[in-house]
């Protein structure tokens, strides 16, 4: 039997990018006769057969022949390279060091070639199965090896076996031909599997390339250092398992590039281990990328910190000119550009990101969602920025020298403080001053906390709360507020916690639940509690901002009084989250005054009386 799993991949007409965006049904259907490279059951099978799991939703397109590494040595064809002295055999032409396989079938190649080539050149409906046994592969001229045609070509890495293929600096081509530009290069479908090694080094450009599908479902070792691109695929890259290490001084770790055809150009990514430093992005997919079970950790030029960039090049950490879809794994990216961008829509519904960006932490030119998962921007010039901002659930920790959650607007490209401008709309710091309702933060559950020198919230348009945990560590200078939107906030449920200045402070503007801003007469020391204790002296909920305040915004289900007596400093004896403590019994503090709530928005000082402030937007009581 022959798998088929192929990506889901959505019309341009619905979401304006074609590809997958969710995990698809895996399907199997009869495989076609088998060709002499497909491995019948005999004696002295070498390897283990691996299978496709029915019960595994993958993102990549896979068959079983692509994961199964099992082969019968005593039918295989046995290939020794041994430089100018490589015997022929049946199926093998030799001329020099080049050493072309023409007919189908399979071939354990083994041995050496100081100066010379493999190359695969068998009929357009043939199959081949390479199994690199123990292969070291040098041209100083050209590609080491080298897929001219077939069907497909199937290479499994023998067990215990390291397999090298080095290419040179320069290339000797035809006139007017620019390839093959790999070390090993595929014309055709190539799969790669089983568990040994394979070693490239990509002198000339590209470590790894398939001008088609290519598929990498190895469980051994994969390691390539490349000038340019160190894995590159046309119509698709789909990565099943395997421990992979990438190494990039000019291009991307991974990159698929089908620009043609909006249903291909795909990344897909079902499991491995990847270690990438590129020169340039991490992931890149012409179209689509999904990723689950996958453990990665990527580095783009020197990180977040990163100073001497090209700043037409891109060096993002994850990258889709469609649809990104994250549902499973552990991500460490350190990236000079955006650690996850997508020219169209972000869903994360599961996994661990850890994220250090130059500029935002995650970039969505549409829509962002994220509905479960764990995810800390530990540093960025906007932690998270899209069109629409959809907190549906998960853990989300958010660091940003400008805004935290920006729903409309893009970095400036004056401003210091942000390495590569705009990237799909405008707005510029502090949210612009159009209003535009089509920009939308919404949070329905999880945990949000945000550490932000600009706005903490900041949409063009409208938020909307109604569950969840919010806590948003402002700015401590003027020009920017905790809270910052151009048309409404509405709050119906969940815990609102806002800390920043006075200077553009702003309350949310409407919803059932209570919402009471509050203006400190001087400004208060970054973990001082304040605290709201109902009238019969209960603590309802303290806040400790981790920064400087001198006004918040506190709106909780358990705000249910008409007064409210106002606490500073002391301590609570609650379990705290992220400076949250809800109810507890408050040791000390120093009563500040008593706060009568007689709107469901309340916007008042210390005092308890009514607060006059200078603001933007839409401000106290609107």
């Amino acid at each position: 039997m022959k798998k088929l799993i192929y990506p889901l991949l959505l019309s341009s007409l619905l979401l304006g990018a074609c590809g997958q965006t969710d995990k698809t049904d895996s399907s199997s259907t009869s495989s076609s006769s088998s060709s002499a490279a497909a491995v019948s059951g005999s004696a002295a099978v070498t390897n283990v057969a691996t299978t496709l799991d029915d019960a595994t939703d993958y993102y990549g397109s896979y068959e079983e022949e692509d994961v199964d590494a099992s082969y019968d040595e005593a039918t295989a064809t046995q290939l020794e390279l041994n430089d100018g002295d490589t015997t022929a055999v049946d199926g093998v032409a030799v001329e020099d060091q080049t050493v072309t396989i023409t007919q189908a079938g399979t071939y354990v190649v083994s041995g050496s070639l100081s100066n010379g080539q493999l190359v695969v050149n068998v009929n357009k409906e043939e199959k081949v199965h390479l199994i690199f046994a123990g292969v070291t592969i040098t041209n100083e001229d050209g590609a080491a090896v080298v897929i001219e045609q077939a069907e497909k070509v199937i290479t499994t890495l023998a067990s215990d076996t390291t397999n090298t293929l080095i290419d040179g600096s320069s290339y000797t081509l035809a006139e007017g031909e620019t390839e093959p530009d790999a070390a090993f290069y595929s014309k055709e479908d190539l799969s790669i599997n089983g568990d040994g090694t394979l070693v490239i080094t990509g002198n000339y450009s590209n470590g790894l390339r398939s001008k088609d599908d290519l598929v990498l479902a190895a469980g051994g070792t994969i390691e390539i250092t490349a000038k340019n691109n160190a894995i590159k695929g046309k119509d698709s890259v789909s990565i099943l398992a395997g421990n992979y290490t990438l190494n990039t001084t000019e291009g991307d770790g991974i990159q698929a590039n089908n620009s043609e055809d909006a249903e291909k150009g795909y990344v897909a990514i079902d499991g491995g281990t990847f270690t990438i430093q590129s020169g340039r992005d991490g992931i890149q997919a012409e179209t689509n990328l999904s990723i689950q079970s996958a453990d990665l950790t990527i580095k783009t030029a020197d990180g977040a910190q990163s100073q001497s960039l090209v700043t037409d090049e891109s060096y993002k950490g994850l990258k889709a000119g469609g649809v990104m879809t994250i549902s499973s794994g552990t991500f460490a990216i350190d990236s000079a550009d955006d650690s996850l961008h997508a020219n169209d829509t972000i869903n994360i519904t599961g996994g661990t990101i850890t994220a250090n960006s130059g500029d935002d932490g995650i970039h969505a030119d549409n829509e962002l969602t994220i509905s479960d998962g764990t995810i800390a921007i530990e540093e960025s010039y906007e932690g998270l920025e899209a069109s629409v901002i959809t907190i549906a659930g998960g853990t989300t920790h958010v660091v940003a020298s400008d805004d935290g959650i920006n729903a409309g607007g893009g970095s400036d490209t004056e401003e210091t403080t942000g390495q590569f401008g705009q990237d799909s709309f405008g707005g510029g710091p502090g949210g612009g001053d159009t209003a535009d309702d089509s920009k939308q933060i919404t949070i329905t559950g999880g945990t949000l906390v945000v550490d932000a020198e600009g706005d903490g919230l900041d949409s063009n348009g409208n938020v909307t709360m109604s569950d969840g945990v919010v806590i948003v560590n402002g700015p401590t200078t003027g020009g920017n507020g905790a809270l910052d939107y151009n048309r409404t906030f509405e709050i119906t449920g969940g815990v609102l916690l806002a800390a920043g200045t006075t200077d553009m402070a702003m309350n949310v503007s409407g919803g059932s639940q209570q919402s009471i801003g509050i203006s400190f007469d001087q400004t208060q020391a970054a973990e001082t509690l304040v605290t709201l204790k109902d009238s019969q002296g209960q603590t309802i909920l303290s806040y400790a901002p981790s920064k400087s305040y001198q006004h918040v915004v506190l709106s909780s289900p358990d705000l249910t009084d008409s007064s409210y007596t106002l606490v500073s400093g002391g301590t609570n004896d609650a379990q705290a989250v992220s400076g949250y403590y809800a109810g507890g019994t408050l040791s000390d503090g120093t009563e500040l005054g008593t706060l009568p709530v007689t709107e469901t928005i309340a916007n008042l000082t210390q005092s308890g009386a009514t607060a006059t402030t200078n603001q933007m937007g839409g401000g106290f009581g609107r």
